[in-house]
């Protein structure tokens, strides 16, 4: 009889850590899409994200990403993504849609919801 308890006690642990993992804590996913200045996708693709993440942080902090910019008095003011810095063009800037629909706010104020697609696109104005 204890063997068989401590059979049944061992599989059902077996199963509960098997549903473990580092991407269940995960608070969700986000795709991103980088446009350059010729309409060519440079990047497209999944994030995943945590509870405390930001927009800003999670890709100032991607390996590819690698979104780079400065502070300025109306929030952050995105230069660089994927290596693509906007002053290397004339009048251009890096234009944020969420979910096809151009941003009302800066980066700093997206809030990150699972599921949504976020691209940037270098326009001209």
């Amino acid at each position: 009889m204890k063997k068989l308890f401590l059979f049944f006690f061992l599989l059902l642990s077996g199963f509960i850590l098997t549903g473990c993992d580092e991407e269940s804590d995960a608070k969700g996913t986000i795709t991103v899409i980088v446009v350059n200045y010729e309409q060519e996708e440079v990047f497209n693709g999944k994030i995943n994200f945590q509870e405390d993440d930001t927009l800003l942080g999670l890709l100032q902090e991607h390996e590819e990403i690698r979104l780079g910019g400065r502070e300025e008095s109306y929030g952050f003011y995105i230069t660089t993504i994927c290596g693509i810095n906007a002053e290397d063009y004339p009048q251009t800037f890096w234009m944020i849609e969420i979910n096809g629909v151009s941003a009302l706010v800066g980066i700093s104020d997206i809030p990150l919801k699972d599921k949504d697609e976020i691209k940037f696109s270098l326009i001209n104005w």
